[in-house]
């Protein structure tokens, strides 16, 4: 009986140890305080340098509608096949539209479509679904136009920063009267990595040991006062290097997709915390020129769709013309999620993907999320 003792006692504090550490990785919230970063009022919007049109052709651009099952995209409803667009960009950004085109989208009256499209006189958003290459999984663009970067928001979940602080991005964006969001960089499931949301700088401490599976990267996007992207390697930038660039968001997922119009991801590239190989439900933002911005989410781990890898996300955001791309937290957590604003008080709020996580034998259609990203007007 005594040589059993030991060996009980060794096992009960094992067990009591890994439930901790589980716990404490995982479950019990640390360092929550309430903040407020809808209200920052003193961030200086700034505006990006600009040099002659692209002269990048519009005729891979303009055979789409909502609902296409191709890989084409149309990026405007009045598109034409003009070869020259009158807006000031830089030569890195591609626009097909002259300037009149691009404030014909934008409506004097809120024009709402569920799961598809929302416009109004300062915002314009319009979600296709399509099939990727190899036929296999579902994945949905969400094309935005903002007249300013004001309304390119980000919450984080009950208000609260702090780690293991979780809620649906759809009521998230329901609390804040968002439009369109997508869950975040899962910055609470992180003892470190660069947080600013709104202009308010939340977290300054590098995470250089995040599981990056095979990527070695520790990649950051800056999206600057300008409404420029930029991305930054953790290991070789201070926070106040960061600060000096005016960041309006800072992500710590990554890796970067797309950087100057190329895709920066091999073929085998992987973040550490995928559960399903290469491939996933995903979730990335991507800039078109400033101003103009996609959300990309995809279906993953289900029977319609079997996900997709970050080479192909990658190269599904060189090819909607992202001068610069970013994954975000995938897997279960890829939501997208379209309202009209009101707080889903009309009842119009809908999820536009098929999210899953499975937990046990059953389905969970949203996984909690720490932060969401998001469009919108209004703050509760």
């Amino acid at each position: 009986m005594k040589k059993l003792v030991l060996p009980v006692i060794f096992t009960v504090v094992g067990v009591c140890f890994t439930t901790y550490s589980f716990l404490d990785t995982f479950i019990i919230v640390k360092n929550a305080k309430a903040v407020d970063i809808d209200h920052n009022s003193g961030f200086s919007f700034g505006t990006p340098s600009s040099s002659k049109p692209s002269t990048s052709s519009s005729s891979s651009n303009t055979s789409s509608s909502s609902n296409n099952s191709s890989s084409s995209y149309n990026f405007s409803s009045s598109s034409s096949n003009s070869s020259q667009s009158s807006v000031p960009v830089a030569d890195k950004y591609y626009e097909n539209l002259t300037t009149e085109q691009i404030a014909a989208l934008f409506t004097p009256e809120k024009v709402f479509r569920e799961r598809e499209h929302y416009s109004d006189p300062d915002i314009y958003i319009d979600i296709t679904t399509h099939r990727d290459d190899a036929d296999t999984t579902t994945y949905y663009v969400a094309d935005i136009r903002i007249n300013s970067l004001g309304y390119f928001k980000t919450a984080l979940a009950k208000d609260t920063y702090g780690m293991h602080i979780k809620e649906r991005t759809s009521d998230i964006c329901k609390r804040k009267k968002g439009i369109l969001a997508i869950n975040g960089d899962t910055y609470g499931e992180q003892e470190g990595g660069y947080v600013v949301r709104n202009g308010v700088p939340l977290r300054d401490t590098k995470n250089l040991n995040r599981m990056r599976g095979t990527t070695s990267k520790a990649e950051d996007l800056i999206i600057r006062g300008d409404g420029t992207f930029a991305v930054i390697d953790e290991r070789y930038t201070s926070f106040e290097e960061v600060t000096a660039q005016n960041p309006w968001q800072v992500f710590s997922f990554g890796p970067a997709l797309v950087k100057e119009n190329e895709v920066s991801v091999n073929e085998n590239e992987e973040v550490g915390v995928a559960l399903s190989g290469n491939r996933n439900q995903r979730c990335a933002i991507g800039i078109i020129s400033p101003n103009h911005y996609c959300f990309v989410v995809s279906d993953g781990r289900n029977s319609e769709s079997s996900g997709i890898s970050l080479f192909t996300l990658g190269t599904i955001m060189k090819d909607l013309h992202c001068e610069t791309a970013y994954n975000l937290d995938g897997g279960g957590s890829a939501t997208m999620y379209l309202d009209d604003g009101t707080g889903n008080a009309n009842k119009l709020g809908h999820l536009v993907n098929t999210p899953g996580q499975l937990e046990g034998d059953k389905t969970v259609k949203q996984r909690e999320v720490s932060d969401i990203v998001y469009i919108g007007k209004n703050q509760a």
